[in-house]
């Protein structure tokens, strides 16, 4: 316990040294006086949410890779601490190189205990999925010797899945290599569509992810299509975020045989500008219908905190036509939802799009959660219903009050009903008197 105990004040000191050192390389940059950055930029009101880079950032930029080097020795030997102490954080060998550097970012220890946890839940995560998986396995091993030992035993032919069948079994490697070569066909035939990965400085870590995660499921759900496109994914920056991230969910992006376009240059080196159409929802032109001649570019970019239009600027800049999908035309957007798409329901849009040519079946992917659909059909539904409650509660049953045409008084309309209805003389309908008073005289003379 006290060696526990001497480690973690060794760790704590050694942190507070090298925030010290790091603080006053820091002011030494700043010509070292400590009055000189308030002096020089006058206070005003800076939006945290529109920056991507914290404060604690643009102090590090002085710092040294010694400095940073210590101090990464420093955060292993705390986590390490914190692990053999029983917290909730992983063990040292679950840390990869790139949690190393988001530890690094993470300006307070609340914010690295936090960040601890998530990790410690990922590791729990997976140890179960590992036993569960090792337990499957002993069962599927102990079910084919039971099934061999049953096999040995009989000497006739069973029929069936996994015996005897005229049924071929398709493996799912087999459909792997056939979605792939469909997508190698689409290469070849299939219009062009180009994701622009640009953007990485704009985004923090989070927003790298999620637009990592998106660019993976964009080339899933392609490749799952009838008449997939042939994604570019182009301005890609290997040693970025973003392009890190999507390598860890698709590790064979980069193989020769892997049908996937990944391209260090700008879609403007490999096709001409006259065919190019950049999607941006900043643009006042909509794109009425679907050119299979254009190449239409969606910008890679998750903006969840910085809502410039970036990609406004960027088709300026290169010179590049402009359109946004009708989204108002054909929707009704809901209170409080904002309008904003991921890029695999827009690569969803533009495949049905390409497909029907018709708008409405192509939103279809849009978030129901996010429009209204057919305000007037759920009002009238609603005065309907309302109508018909009305109509409910006046609906009283009569045929019961004739059996008490002596005493009235016993006459109720709540009362009990008979459960057949019988017949009574002199209840004819008559045409001729109806509505005319005459049969009101003839009984008043009676």
């Amino acid at each position: 316990m006290l060696k526990t105990i001497a480690r973690w004040r060794l760790g704590s000191q050694l942190l507070k040294g090298c925030t010290t050192s790091v603080r006053h390389a820091a002011e030494s940059s700043s010509g070292g006086n400590p009055f000189a950055g308030s002096e020089e930029t006058p206070n005003k009101f800076v939006n945290p949410f529109s920056q991507p880079t914290s404060v604690v950032s643009t102090e590090r930029i002085s710092e040294t890779k010694e400095d940073r080097d210590k101090r990464l020795k420093v955060l292993q030997l705390e986590a390490d601490i914190a692990h053999q102490e029983g917290r909730r954080v992983p063990a040292f060998e679950f840390f990869k190189d790139h949690h190393w550097e988001h530890v690094l970012t993470l300006p307070t220890k609340s914010a690295r205990i936090k960040y601890y946890a998530y990790l410690w839940q990922i590791e729990m995560r997976k140890e179960s999925e590992q036993k569960k998986k090792a337990q499957r396995a002993e069962d599927t091993e102990r079910r084919i010797a039971e099934m061999r030992k049953e096999r040995e035993e009989n000497t006739h032919i069973i029929y069936g899945l996994g015996h005897t069948s005229m049924f071929l079994r398709i493996y799912d490697s087999t459909i792997n290599h056939w979605q792939n070569n469909r997508l190698t066909r689409a290469m070849q035939f299939a219009p062009k569509i180009v994701l622009d990965c640009s953007y990485d400085e704009h985004m923090n870590n989070r927003e790298a992810s999620y637009a990592a995660k998106q660019l993976m499921l964009c080339f899933a759900e392609n490749r799952l299509n009838d008449e997939p496109f042939d994604l570019h994914y182009c301005n890609a920056q290997m040693d970025g975020r973003c392009m890190q991230s999507l390598k860890r969910y698709i590790p064979t992006m980069l193989n020769p045989e892997f049908p996937m376009n990944v391209h260090p240059q700008c879609f403007t080196e490999l096709f001409p500008k006259k065919n190019l159409v950049y999607l941006t929802p900043h643009c006042r032109e909509d794109l009425v219908s679907y050119n299979p001649d254009d190449v239409y570019v969606v910008g890679a970019m998750v903006d969840t905190m910085n809502n410039e239009p970036l990609s406004l600027a960027k088709a300026k800049r290169l010179g590049l036509r402009m359109a946004k999908l009708p989204l108002d035309r054909y929707l009704q957007w809901g209170s409080g939802s904002g309008k904003s798409l991921t890029l695999n329901q827009m690569i969803n849009i533009m495949l049905d799009l390409k497909k029907t040519g018709n708008w409405d079946a192509a939103l279809k992917h849009v978030p129901r959660r996010k429009v209204v659909e057919n305000e007037f059909q759920h009002r009238r539904e609603k005065d309907s219903w309302g109508t018909g409650t009305r109509a409910r509660k006046l609906n009283m049953r009569i045929d019961h009050l004739l059996d008490y045409e002596d005493d009235r008084r016993r006459a109720t309309s709540f009362a009990t009903p008979q459960k057949v209805r019988q017949r009574r003389e002199g209840m004819e309908f008559q045409l001729d008197t109806w509505a005319t008073g005459k049969q009101k005289k003839k009984q008043n003379r009676n």
